[in-house]
């Protein structure tokens, strides 16, 4: 709701953050986690310092000692959280590799169920997945007894599409207590610069371990199920989840489940991609936007049918309060309830309430709760819009006080005209506020998900009237039952929202991808933003707009003298990124036996990572599933200026290598075909093509792998493939070729990495891409003494040539090595 606009003599937000007292407390804490975050001191210094705080703050009745002590009570608070456990929990029973593990334990949330993917380049085993969180009680010893423990685990349990003899993963619920056979390991860290780290945000979750349930039908097998009736929540989850399935068609039930009880799991994933992209997906996600509007739905309701003030405010605190825990008190729900529960006994005791005071205490009780919460996307943004909305927006669109002619006019004008105004200054105002809230978010959204959304500002008005009315009809679903009136309303305002989002999502610049902006610019943008809501300088704006047009714009990639080769850990397939010293990019293959979901977590976020945000050419080495599979992902996401292949690779008649011709004929990318004799230049950098010839040789498409030798300056890198059989003896038959680093062909099957092929090449150094540690290993002694790398325990390999040498890089074991040839 819009407030009046202030005077030129009113005084500017600051003020009333000054004069919050929580304000300092809300600062100090926040600066005690971001110490302890990435700091990390020791437990005893924290608690050090909030022991002279106080001390200063009782003796000397100096503030700064008691917001010196909250300093150091929110560190201990968030170092406990992530690193104290007791000595029994199971954690401390891991090893650095996965072993076959018995656990038993309760199901502490419904399993999450996500199908196969079914995209034409998905994985070859299609399996579907069930994902929950196990409060652990008993590991198996080996001998057969039982050691107590205690902790919890991330219990993944598969079945393979198709097999009906499995147990269905709606068997379990919350609070039964099983038996669990499976792989128990520690979660694996990241093995490629840029990708998510899994095994920080389950440790944000104090989850230090995985239990991966795979192929034996009796992985799982429930021993008791009296635990769920302490499970009212997951109860009530579980009814109200029936009962959307149940009423409404499966694509809106999908929608309806995000949007009423925050479970998105049973949208598919493109689904979920298009509101991600469009920059729409917070009108799905429960969040205090949702809560606000139920909240002032309520009260208006309640005030309706003549519910005394009183009454009415603590019903509302009481819906909002339950609604927010049953969806999971996510940290923008709990933002929300808290400011709504504030407001709310502000009405009750008849007392004024303080913005700030209220915007701080639900900061500080959010980050009680789980102290890691403040470093999530979802939190940040939650409390970013927030802030912009009541000290920004409120000040910018509010409506000015008309002149003594303009209210002459106004009153002139006919009923039709006055409403016909009145709707569309507030479609202005609402595009106005979706407008300022998608530029100021934007840094953030580039930092994690790298995009910006621009069918976002389009979209988010009309999205959030639907969603609303979908919401409000759906949450009186859910407490009369199931009423054909309301599941239509519900169904028709999801399915248009669906609609719009796919319309949109296909438009060409719906989404623009950006390489990801360094921290340092994104927090500096944001102190330019507050400075100017708090101060009401329209300086800090010009500088704020202009600072952001610089993030969006970019610097050009500098000119080196450097050639970088990085052979990513991508499983088992290929993706190897050169970049070249005159700022360009080359990728070689780009694929994976996981399906194109690569591209997303791997790929690119390792290309955007380094800053690329396009690709200038294209090599596929063969048309292999496992190593073109992430192409047309690969063109959602960057421009590409062409691509190269080998002469067999259009002529393989699968579906796959069809789609890809067709999206590189849509996209009107340039193509060529390489074989053996031909040489490209680019820059200081050659690429010489030994194989394949233009015709043949005959057999598997390995066979027929293009080989790529790379030369800068002095130093040599051999790109094999999946080289093997009539390929390679046609290789080793060429003059040999001595390098410097070579990649071991075809994962390093010891079939084809032969002593015939390291003596034809004589390599000093050899990378590995392989998938997993049950894939043949090359050994030191097989390459002719020669160091190997490999992707599976080194993560990304980065090769840098430049006119002082050759070094070698691990990404996951931070290694370096010289590369000398000879040595």
């Amino acid at each position: 709701m819009l407030e009046a606009l202030p005077t030129p003599s009113a005084p500017p937000p600051w003020r009333e953050f000054v004069r919050a007292p929580l304000v300092p407390f809300a600062l100090a804490a926040t600066t005690g986690l971001i110490v302890d975050r990435f700091a990390g001191p020791p437990l005893a210094l924290a608690f050090l310092a909030a022991a002279l705080g106080l001390i200063a703050g009782w003796a000397a009745r100096v503030p700064i000692g008691f917001w010196l002590a909250v300093a150091g009570l929110a560190a201990a608070h968030h170092h406990t959280h992530r690193n104290v456990f007791p000595t029994d929990d199971i954690g401390r029973f891991l090893g650095e590799q996965p072993a076959v593990a018995r656990v038993r334990g309760l199901l502490d949330r419904p399993p999450v169920v996500r199908r196969s993917d079914t995209d034409l380049f998905g994985p070859a085993r299609r399996v579907d997945r069930a994902t929950t969180i196990l409060d652990a009680t008993e590991l198996a010893d080996g001998a057969g007894g039982w050691i107590p423990v205690s902790g919890r685990l991330r219990l993944t349990i598969e079945r393979i599409v198709g097999a009906a003899d499995r147990p269905p993963f709606d068997a379990l619920r919350v609070g039964d207590e099983i038996e669990a056979t499976g792989l128990l390991s520690r979660p694996s860290p990241p093995g490629n610069p840029g990708e998510w780290d899994f095994a920080e945000h389950l440790l944000d979750e104090r989850i230090r371990g995985e239990l991966r349930c795979v192929k034996a039908d009796d992985a799982v097998a429930r021993l008791d199920d009296r635990g769920r009736r302490w499970a009212v929540l997951a109860r009530l989850h579980g009814h109200f989840t029936r009962l959307l399935d149940d009423t409404l068609p499966p694509r809106e039930a999908a929608l309806a489940r995000a949007l009423l009880l925050g479970d998105g799991s049973a949208m598919d994933r493109d689904e979920w991609d298009a509101f991600a992209r469009t920059g729409v997906l917070h009108v799905l996600a429960i969040s205090g936007q949702h809560l606000i509007i139920l909240a002032g739905f309520v009260w208006w309701t309640l005030r309706l049918v003549g519910v005394r003030r009183r009454t009415g405010a603590l019903a509302v605190v009481a819906l909002v309060v339950g609604y927010a825990i049953l969806t999971g008190l996510r940290p923008s729900a709990a933002r929300a309830a808290i400011m709504v529960a504030v407001a709310c006994g502000g009405l009750l005791l008849r007392r004024p309430v303080h913005r700030a005071n209220t915007f701080a205490l639900a900061w500080l009780a959010v980050l009680a709760w789980n102290p890691t919460d403040p470093f999530t996307t979802g939190c940040q943004l939650s409390f970013l819009s927030v802030f912009v909305l009541m000290w920004g927006t409120v000040r910018w669109f509010a409506p000015k006080e008309p002149t003594p002619m303009e209210q002459l006019l106004a009153e002139s004008r006919s009923t039709f005209e006055k409403l016909l105004r009145a709707a569309l200054r507030a479609a202005l105002v609402w595009y106005g506020i979706t407008f300022v809230l998608t530029v100021t978010n934007a840094p953030l959204v580039m930092l994690r998900q790298n995009v910006v959304p621009p069918a976002g500002l389009v979209l988010g008005p009309p999205l959030i009237l639907l969603t609303s009315i979908a919401m409000l009809a759906g949450f009186l679903l859910l407490i009369v039952g199931s009423i054909p009136p309301l599941g239509f309303v519900v169904g028709a305002g999801l399915s248009w929202c669906d609609s719009l989002v796919r319309f949109a999502d296909a438009l060409p610049g719906a989404s623009v991808y950006v390489p990801t902006p360094s921290v340092w610019w994104t927090v500096a943008f944001y102190a330019i933003l507050v400075a100017y809501i708090l101060l009401a300088d329209r300086r800090f704006l010009y500088l704020s707009l202009a600072w952001l047009g610089l993030g969006l714009v970019g610097l050009p990639r500098p000119a080196t003298d450097e050639l970088r080769v990085t052979f990513l850990a991508v499983g088992h397939g290929g993706c190897t990124v050169l970049e070249l010293p005159d700022g360009r990019t080359f990728l070689y293959d780009a694929g994976t036996m996981a399906g194109p979901d690569a591209m997303r977590r791997i790929i690119a976020p390792f290309l955007w990572n380094r800053g690329i945000a396009r690709v200038d050419e294209l090599f596929l080495s063969h048309a292999d599933l496992d190593h073109f599979n992430g192409v047309t992902e690969l063109f959602h996401r960057f421009p590409v200026g062409q691509v190269t292949m080998t002469p067999s690779f259009a002529t393989k008649p699968t579906p796959e290598v069809a789609e890809v011709l067709l999206a590189i004929r849509e996209r009107k990318i340039p193509s060529r075909i390489a074989s053996a004799g031909d040489r490209f230049a680019a820059g200081e950098v050659m690429l010489d093509v030994l194989h394949p010839p233009r015709e043949g040789p005959d057999g598997a498409e390995n066979e027929r792998s293009l080989v790529l030798n790379v030369k800068h300056g002095n130093h040599s890198i051999l790109l094999t493939g999946d080289l093997e059989k009539a390929g390679a003896v046609r290789v080793l038959g060429l003059p040999p070729v001595p390098c410097d680093v070579l990649m071991a062909p075809h994962h390093g099957s010891r079939a084809a990495f032969s002593p015939e092929l390291v003596r034809w090449c004589s390599p000093a150094f050899v990378a590995v891409t392989r998938g997993n540690r049950s894939e043949s290993a090359v050994r030191p002694g097989d390459a002719g003494g020669a160091p190997v790398w490999d992707t599976w325990t080194s993560g990304a390999i980065t090769l840098r040539s430049n006119p002082t040498g050759l070094t070698a890089e691990s990404f996951r074991r931070a290694e370096r090595l010289v590369v000398k040839r000879g040595k």
